[in-house]
């Protein structure tokens, strides 16, 4: 890692700055080293929004506090909507990392064998084009991954997996979804706790075995995807953290979002700091090996 970043990231380390707000990570002056910095790819979104005359306009968008945070913490968010499929790999070699953020949409549930479970869910089928695809390319290329709430989603579909379309109807005690009336700080408070698996990589980057979560999502694991392992878990049993089998590999999902809290949260300040000393350990060997898969990884198929 650049030698001028680790100061910062310890100070990430240990949780938190006084007076920064909950509603999302504070702009503030960022002191980056005078050569290359990594380039992280946030994945987009699309949205259809309503233009400066009140018309229904289609956007494309980036997550904000997962932008944000990548800027904060030293590293350049970078974005290529769109891209063809025979065009994801040449993007991906400009990249030391991918980012796959949170969103209102879900995963379109043929991409795991089933149909919606109900008319007028919310799907982003220009999202799952890129994403999913991008998921396997990222670990074959031993690429830095990390997902939060939709985001872990894809990279269990994209690797295999599937979801339950509903934690709502399926009951249970643990209230994962938020409340519509709720502010968005209130959102985005630690809702429940989480459990690490004892001995695990989850525990021993926090330090500690269970700890607060935040939780808004509709969506879970149903079906844990080939060659992810588990590392936490609610306390109704949903799968809130997992990985790629081959801890050389950083490739997080998170059910939570330790982008919005890592200010305040000092677990979610840790995961965080791991992801950014993967990106800049990933830019420092980009001139040292070729592009291409590492043939020591092998994926599975996904039907």
């Amino acid at each position: 890692m650049a030698p001028q970043l680790q100061p910062v990231l310890r100070a990430h380390a240990r949780g938190v700055r006084p007076g920064v707000p909950r509603t999302l990570p504070a702009e503030k002056p960022v002191s980056l080293p005078a050569g290359r910095v990594p380039c992280v790819w946030v994945v987009a979104s699309h949205r259809e929004l309503g233009n400066e005359h009140g018309h229904p306009q289609k956007y494309t968008v980036m997550d904000e506090a997962g932008t944000r945070t990548l800027v904060n913490l030293g590293l350049q968010p970078v974005c290529f909507p769109r891209v063809p499929a025979g065009r994801l790999g040449l993007m991906l070699d400009m990249v030391d990392g991918v980012l796959l953020g949170g969103s209102a949409t879900n995963v379109h549930p043929r991409h795991y064998g089933e149909e919606p479970l109900h008319e007028g869910m919310c799907f982003d089928e220009g999202r799952d084009v890129v994403a999913l695809p991008l998921v396997r390319l990222a670990i074959e290329r031993g690429i830095p991954l990390i997902g939060f709430c939709r985001g872990s989603h894809d990279i269990n579909v994209g690797l295999g997996g599937s979801m339950h379309q509903s934690l709502q109807a399926l009951g249970g005690p643990v209230v994962h979804w938020e409340d519509p009336n709720e502010t968005l700080d209130e959102q985005y408070q630690e809702r429940h706790e989480v459990t690490c698996v004892p001995g695990g990589a989850l525990e021993r980057l926090t330090g500690c075995s269970r700890f607060a979560v935040s939780s808004l999502h509709s969506q879970g694991v149903k079906r844990l995807a080939p060659g992810l392992v588990a590392e936490a878990v609610a306390d109704d049993g949903l799968i809130e953290a997992s990985r790629w089998y081959d801890e050389r590999q950083f490739a997080w999902a998170f059910q939570f979002h330790p982008e919005w809290g890592h200010q305040q949260h000092p677990r979610y300040a840790r995961i965080m700091a791991a992801y950014v000393d993967a990106c800049w350990a990933r830019l420092s060997s980009r001139a040292m090996a070729p592009a291409g898969p590492d043939p020591a990884i092998v994926l599975p198929e996904v039907a």
